[in-house]
């Protein structure tokens, strides 16, 4: 009865829109999380991160970007937060 009211797909669909919302939010708090003295000092800059991963949200393709952030961005920021 529930399959008939959700439809089979939304138990793959969930997931998906969950992982495709979630992890760009995630890179969000993330980057605000951080001092902008560590993404300076790993070249990069906070303002444009943040504001990079809330447009990419919107239009729909952060997944790639906010993977990206969390991967390599992240690492490097987060040591440079660390040792400063």
């Amino acid at each position: 009865m529930i399959g008939e009211i959700t439809g089979s797909g939304s138990f793959v669909l969930l997931p998906v829109l969950l992982l495709t919302v979630g992890i760009p939010l995630w890179a969000v708090a993330d980057a605000l999380s951080r001092p902008a003295s560590a993404f300076y000092d790993a070249g990069s800059n906070k303002t444009a991160w943040i504001m990079v991963l809330i447009v990419t949200l919107v239009l729909g393709f952060g997944f790639f970007l906010g993977c990206f952030y969390l991967i390599s961005v992240r690492r490097k920021v987060r040591l440079h937060a660390l040792s400063g």
